[in-house]
């Protein structure tokens, strides 16, 4: 439960918080092609804001096909919980997007529906040199879906599900602008950079 609670502030799904993540049917950036990030390479260190929080590190780590690898891991005198995630990154008008697919989990295959889907967090540098990751706000997401904005479905259940729908072309476009990062509302965690 404990890797749950931090991937919740990483990368995995909100279902502590009883709701879903917004997913994407295609990730974002496709269409001008996923590189790495020699910023983000490295060990970093973060905790999440809960009160049971525990400190965590995240390694990303580059992949031969251009991809990025982050494994996370909290330690607990119970256990320590890790797991691994597939990041494809790209950058759209500034706007540095981070699109996360699940993978191991304790070192077993994750098979939990929701690491199959396309998750996409916002990151950025801060002068400070922290790293802050930020997932698509789902109340902003469904109603910039309401208005025509992005295309989407919003589907009427406690959980929320928000999923964009937009073909590559028009998703990036519209997260390539500021209207589209400033759906990235809902900051999930700051982390350090470890020396």
């Amino acid at each position: 439960m404990n890797l749950l609670r931090f991937a919740i502030l990483g990368f995995a799904a909100l279902v502590v918080a009883a709701c879903l993540p917004v997913t994407t049917k295609h990730p974002i950036g496709t269409t001008v092609g996923f590189k790495e990030d020699k910023a983000l390479l490295g060990m970093w260190k973060g905790r999440g804001e809960d009160e049971d929080a525990k400190d965590a590190w995240f390694a990303f780590l580059r992949n031969a096909d251009g991809s990025t690898t982050a494994i996370m891991m909290t330690s607990d005198p119970d256990g320590d919980d890790w797991g691994t995630f597939r990041l494809d990154l790209a950058t759209l008008g500034g706007n540095r997007i981070m699109n996360v697919h699940g993978g191991l989990k304790n070192g077993k295959p994750d098979d939990d529906e929701m690491s199959k889907q396309n998750i996409p967090f916002l990151y950025s540098f801060g002068a400070d040199g922290t790293l802050t990751l930020s997932l698509l706000d789902e109340k902003a997401v469904a109603a910039a879906i309401q208005a025509g904005k992005i295309a989407g479905t919003v589907e009427k259940s406690s959980m929320g599900d928000v999923t964009i729908t937009a073909e590559p072309a028009a998703l990036d476009a519209f997260f390539a602008t500021k209207e589209g990062a400033a759906l990235f509302s809902s900051k999930l965690v700051t982390l350090k950079r470890v020396n």
